[in-house]
């Protein structure tokens, strides 16, 4: 049987974030990080099927390796694995989590031929107290810092989620998430 050409990996189950909008952490549990072999075992198996490009898969994907019984395995080194594998062309991630968001990735954004030029980084808010009332843990402030270092990768996208009208958010805070889309 033929792999696609373009394959879904999970690398983590569940989230430990408790963001106030997400049942993730009830209905999948506390996050889990696949051995790192098994991982690079059923992407070499795709590969060697025919499958040249991977999307990695997790709740909070950046946060890959921190509860691995082989070690913490940062998922820029994950990254980097993936990418010696013969046959793999693209690798693309959903959904990091801002303040999981290294240096190490985006040094793999601007290094690493094999992934691609794109971020989806989700914003959610930008009015601190509402991130704060999500119980988002990072601020307006660290979230545009993160984004002003993937600005400077060259040729890189970066796409992202909003909620509006999330519960006792005011228009003011409203306008705040708007101007800062604006500014950014």
């Amino acid at each position: 049987h033929e792999a696609p050409l373009k394959a879904f990996v999970p690398i983590q189950y569940g989230c430990d974030k408790f963001c106030t909008f997400c049942i993730v952490p009830t209905t999948r549990g506390r996050e889990r990080s696949r051995p790192t072999e098994d991982i690079l075992e059923e992407i070499r198996i795709l590969a060697d099927k025919g499958t040249k490009e991977i999307t990695l898969l997790g709740q909070t994907v950046n946060s890959y390796g921190k509860n691995l019984l082989e070690g913490k395995v940062p998922f820029a080194q994950l990254l980097w694995r993936i990418a010696e594998i013969d046959g793999i062309q693209r690798i693309r991630y959903t959904s990091p989590y801002p303040r999981d968001f290294r240096d190490d990735l985006i040094s793999a954004h601007k290094n690493c031929p094999k992934v691609m030029p794109h971020c989806h980084l989700p914003l959610q808010a930008g009015d601190d107290d509402v991130l704060k009332a999500m119980h988002r843990q990072y601020s307006v402030d660290s979230f545009s810092e993160i984004y002003a270092r993937l600005r400077a990768v060259p040729g890189l996208s970066i796409t992202t989620d909003i909620i509006v009208g999330f519960p006792g958010e005011t228009e003011k805070q409203f306008e705040n998430t708007l101007a800062l889309c604006e500014r950014l």
